[in-house]
């Protein structure tokens, strides 16, 4: 059985990835969770692929495990944390929360766990997100789509059978996800260059060394896998998403907020990240393919706070994504002097930014192939967005979180709607 070797400083203490892996549940529970009792919490559909399997070796190993916790499969459950906090009260003092599910069933128990301060056990069923291994999960709070902070899982079953039983999509949208760190490491790159938050070199290589290699073949389900999962250990050792995730997430939180779906289907947090890939990469490029003498003849004039609050309350107009994000926005933007000495900074990067991201990026033309060839959509219709509420998100993603990215770099400039005006749909 593969034991998969891991870094150094980490919550996770052991990983299993073999094909009958979820053979070692007992094994893993009685080591590392010595006197705590397992229970079980799943949907329907997670507990039908592995749930009950699980049960029946706990039982047969003569672990006595608690009434196992089966969430309904139909409305799927939400990564809302109010459902956090309720699988935390019926959570005992002396189990171990084992989580057995993909991205919503991990991140639900791992804040669950978190608010009861007990270490928990994740067995994957699907290779559809890179949170398995990340500190953190992704939740919903008071409407707001945001990372609530918790521990990640202290010991993570994958089982190469059951991942690959899987809906196809679900690969699809784990692969979509990796492909994020491509474009996030672009975000990253502009931070650095721009002395706003400094590339953690050790962390850097954790996520981008194997990156290409891990995203050459769609089908692989054993490099994707570990991708993800080595995207969730530099989320742990950073103590921030900041590793996995740029522009491209934030166009995704946004169109989560606004419930987008397809006849009353969710779609997927990797689809929604897909297409955002797709349209930051495309804003990235208008950075590397523009000289700055363009740039700076290109330039709208800054607003001023008045003018910015009222930018600010149209984009929101929505009313969806909870109260935090309008003083954020506003907090967030320079103005007057300090506007003109970051555009200052940027026009003097400008040459330098150019370089290394175009040292970083793929083609979109590139990426778009890609994500056609591993069944991920490419268009925003795909994933339920019509023209008008594609734009309307990228423009809102600059607005809701601190992290610095092309959106912010582009807005500070006062290129951000001449760059949108240059993304393609196809």
């Amino acid at each position: 059985m593969r034991y998969v070797t891991l870094p150094a400083g980490i919550e996770t203490a052991v990983f299993v990835l073999d094909s009958g892996a979820v053979t070692e549940t007992p094994a893993v529970l009685k080591k590392y969770f010595p006197n705590y009792r397992p229970l079980i919490i799943a949907d329907g559909n997670t507990w039908q692929v592995a749930g009950e399997t699980v049960h029946k070796l706990c039982r047969a190993a003569g672990l006595i495990d608690y009434e196992p916790i089966i969430l309904p499969s139909d409305p799927k459950p939400h990564p809302d944390y109010t459902l956090s906090e309720k699988l935390a009260a019926q959570l005992p003092e002396d189990c171990v929360p084992l989580a057995v599910g993909s991205g919503v069933i991990n991140d639900l128990v791992k804040c669950a766990s978190s608010l009861k301060n007990l270490r928990y056990c994740c067995v994957a069923t699907a290779a559809s997100v890179d949170g398995y291994t990340a500190s953190g999960g992704a939740m919903s709070v008071d409407g707001q789509k945001k990372t609530v902070p918790c521990p990640a899982p202290y010991a993570l079953i994958a089982d190469r059978d059951i991942l690959q039983t899987a809906p196809p999509e679900m690969m699809a949208s784990g692969y979509a996800d990796l492909m994020s760190k491509v474009t996030g490491g672009a975000d990253w790159i502009i931070a650095d260059e721009l002395k706003i938050e400094a590339i953690d070199p050790a962390i850097w290589s954790m996520v981008q060394d194997d990156l290409r290699d891990n995203l050459a073949d769609p089908n692989d389900l054993e490099k994707l896998f570990l991708g993800l999962a080595a995207t969730g250990y530099a989320m742990q050792l950073y103590h921030d998403s900041r590793p996995a995730s740029g522009a491209e997430h934030l166009c995704s939180h946004v169109w989560e907020m606004e419930h987008l779906a397809i006849n009353g289907e969710e779609i997927s947090h990797g689809f929604k990240v897909g297409i955002g890939v797709l349209a930051i990469a495309q804003l990235q490029e208008f950075v590397i393919n523009t000289p700055l003498e363009t740039a700076q003849k290109l330039a709208a004039a800054p607003l001023d706070k008045a003018a910015r609050q009222a930018e600010i309350d149209q984009l929101l107009i929505k009313g969806c994504y909870g109260s935090a994000i309008a003083p954020l926005a506003l907090n967030k933007t320079p103005f007057d002097a300090a506007m003109t000495a970051r555009r200052e900074l940027i026009w003097q990067h400008w040459t330098a930014l150019q370089q290394r991201l175009q040292q970083q990026l793929l083609p979109s033309t590139t990426l778009r192939k890609m994500l056609q060839k591993a069944a991920a959509p490419t268009l925003f219709e795909e994933i339920g967005l019509d023209a008008a509420q594609y734009i309307h998100g990228i423009k809102t993603a600059q607005l809701i979180r601190n992290r610095y990215t092309v959106l912010d770099m582009l807005y500070e400039t006062g290129l951000l709607d001449a760059a949108i005006k240059t993304i393609k749909n196809a």
